[in-house]
């Protein structure tokens, strides 16, 4: 049996915008990767951030969707 995974993030410049995304019949790993996609293909910006120890560990941070997000408003801003 799986649960349905819900995945949000709230913008961490505004604070204000969120966006959510249910991965029906997905494992909370593939619900993740495919939720990250749908943000960033309707204007979202993912800032991994941090300074990561290996190339390998970056790019784990980039799938998982860990970091800092930003709503399609405040990543048209030139000093994020």
């Amino acid at each position: 049996m799986l649960e349905a995974a819900h995945i949000r993030v709230t913008c961490d410049a505004c604070r204000t915008e969120t966006a959510e995304v249910c991965g029906k019949r997905d494992l909370p790993t593939m619900a993740r990767v495919a939720a990250v996609r749908k943000f960033k293909a309707v204007g979202w910006h993912h800032d991994p951030g941090g300074h990561h120890s290996s190339h390998r560990a970056e790019k784990d941070s980039e799938s998982s969707g860990s970091g800092r997000w930003y709503c399609p408003a405040c990543s048209r801003r030139t000093h994020l």
